[in-house]
């Protein structure tokens, strides 16, 4: 069941968000899916869904940054449906494809440390895990919530 990568639409909320809300759930984050931020990510060109016969099974959140170095594309969240290998690589191939497309030959993707199979995707399609610890802190009302 072959799986293909297509840019992210404006239809795609209410099929994307059981998937990003399981995933969510399953390692413990926030959920990334709003229609504000399904916006936002609409505009960059970095952000795909998987499909695999006719139905969504991942999405990739990604955009390009810029440090005052170089362009990054930065991956924030690469969500599937459970231990869906396939569609993890569909999502990286497309985001190295846009990044590539775009010029900017760096990219860096967030995971989480139990997600072995967003790991494994990580490590055919290339990548390289770098020795680092994102530590988060949350400000105001939401504070005690993350």
């Amino acid at each position: 069941m072959a799986c293909f990568a297509r840019p992210l639409s404006e239809d795609d909320f209410e099929v994307l968000s059981p998937i990003d809300q399981a995933y969510a759930l399953k390692w413990d984050l926030e959920p990334q899916l709003s229609r504000a931020s399904l916006s936002f990510y609409l505009r960059t060109g970095h952000s795909f869904v998987a499909m695999r016969q006719g139905r969504a099974v991942a999405f990739v959140l990604a955009q390009a940054i810029w440090n005052g170095v170089r362009p990054t594309v930065w991956a924030s969240y690469l969500a599937a449906e459970e231990d869906d290998q396939e569609a993890c690589e569909a999502m990286l191939e497309a985001v190295v494809k846009s990044a590539y497309d775009s010029a900017v030959y760096d990219l860096e993707v967030s995971l989480p440390c139990e997600d072995m199979t967003g790991q494994l995707a990580l490590e055919i399609k290339g990548f390289l895990l770098r020795p680092l610890k994102l530590y988060k802190r949350v400000l105001g009302s939401r504070a005690g919530g993350l």
